[in-house]
């Protein structure tokens, strides 16, 4: 009997395994699943059974790739593999169902026949069109690297949230624009912009929070001309090489500082500290000119052991400072803490959290982070990121660090092993995506 039961039970479970479980699920979830897919896979499921024929016209996400790059050296194969891609596309669009494009990723290869440029700019307006007018998008991003205008009703989405363009999306007859509800803008290595169509994209999108702009070549070396009052985070990349005098750069650098001196959260890098150490080191008077932050409540610092000496610096032009997050490169070995002559300002009155990462066990991380604990007396919490395979000697001190004498009582040390910190972080990120395409 028991030997019946058993073979019953493993039939059970071998019919159990070759269920198709996934095929069982609701549309709604497959087309959720299916969304993750590149579009061209997804439309590839379409063979796997009757059940999953069709479920591919429903996704609201279209994320499309155009492989055929470098193959106009063979000007047979370019023009089949490119009919194939533009035929691909027009069938995309013809046989939906779902009638809302909520998100339209469209990246164009890096190489064409630029004597069908003319052709290309028919189709792109045929297909961004339709994104656009079949339904409410939500985000639009495209890779485009040949000269194209947009067509004028993309500039149009009252519900379109985030927009990013990169390559050679041209902008000299935009006019206006109307984006009541864009939240993030990304512009990268856009050849063909200047400070009017982004006061054109800025002054029709008034509920615009970040703005991100990425300059190459003669572009990152002009002025760029920003003005939103609805704007809370602004990016600016740029790679930009030329010749200047140490006191000229380090005073371009201060000027900088001065000119966003209203920012409520600011990131500095070691980049960026640089500049403050070459005109502190050599005493050039710029640095006597370093802005207050009255506005800012958040600053994150990544910093080498070689500048952390400048960190009282920059917290005394921080007077309203709640939270600090200081991240040290982690190859910093047997550096010191020198503690400065006057405590700054935030210390004594506001910061309330301080984040440090990642603790290595060096003395001088040591003596600073007590310098941090006798001196922030309204400090209410201390979270301390470590490796997970730390030392005896390093178990110690982060025990010295829990003992030592603390100017708020109520501060509390938290100490996160450097694998937790990570699974958190990738979690938080999972569930935001997974609720914001679920939300699509």
């Amino acid at each position: 009997m028991e030997e019946t039961a058993s073979g019953d039970n493993c039939q059970n479970l071998c019919e159990k395994a070759n269920e198709d479980v996934i095929s069982e699920l609701r549309d709604d979830i497959l087309c959720y699943m299916l969304s993750f897919l590149p579009t061209k896979s997804a439309v590839a499921t379409s063979i796997l059974s009757t059940r999953w024929r069709n479920l591919w016209k429903s996704v609201t996400i279209l994320d499309i790739y155009d492989d055929i790059s470098g193959y106009h050296k063979n000007p047979f194969t370019y023009k089949e593999r490119k009919m194939n891609f533009v035929n691909f596309m027009d069938r995309l669009f013809i046989h939906r169902n779902y009638p809302s494009i909520l998100k339209f990723r469209l990246i164009l290869a890096l190489s064409y026949d630029f004597s069908c440029v003319n052709a290309w700019m028919s189709h792109l307006s045929r297909w961004i069109s339709s994104s656009a007018i079949m339904g409410n998008v939500e985000e639009l991003i495209f890779y485009i690297n040949f000269p194209v205008r947009l067509p004028e009703n993309l500039y149009c989405c009252e519900k379109l949230v985030t927009l990013k363009l990169h390559g050679h999306i041209r902008f000299d007859n935009l006019q206006s624009v109307c984006f009541p509800s864009l939240k993030a803008l990304h512009l990268e290595h856009l050849r063909m912009l200047n400070n009017t169509a982004i006061e054109v994209l800025l002054s029709g999108s008034p509920a615009l929070e970040e703005l991100e702009l990425e300059m190459e070549g003669r572009d990152s070396r002009r002025s760029v001309h920003v003005c939103s009052l609805s704007l809370k985070r602004l990016i600016i990349g740029f790679v930009c090489v030329f010749n200047v005098g140490i006191e000229e750069y380090a005073n371009m650098g201060v000027q900088f500082y001065r000119q966003i001196s209203g920012v409520k959260t600011l990131s500095l890098s070691n980049f960026n500290i640089r500049t403050l150490l070459g005109a502190a080191v050599s005493k050039f008077p710029c640095f006597g000119n370093l802005p207050t932050f009255r506005n800012l409540i958040h600053l994150e610092v990544r910093v080498s052991d070689d500048y952390v000496w400048i960190l009282p610096e920059i917290l005394q032009c921080s007077s309203n400072l709640e939270v600090f997050v200081l991240i040290l490169d982690e190859d910093a070995y047997g550096w010191n803490w020198c503690a400065p002559h006057s405590v700054p300002q935030c210390l004594s009155s506001c910061l309330q959290v301080i984040e440090y990462k990642v603790f290595q066990g060096e003395s001088g991380e040591t003596e600073m982070l007590e310098y941090f604990l006798s001196n922030a007396l309204v400090l209410k919490k201390m979270t301390i990121t470590h490796p997970d395979d730390l030392e005896t000697l390093e178990v110690d001190v982060l025990k010295r660090l829990s003992t030592c004498p603390k100017g708020s009582d109520a501060c509390q040390i938290v100490l996160i092993p450097e694998h937790k910190r990570s699974f958190e972080v990738a979690s938080m990120r999972r569930a935001s995506f997974f609720s914001e395409s679920f939300n699509y």
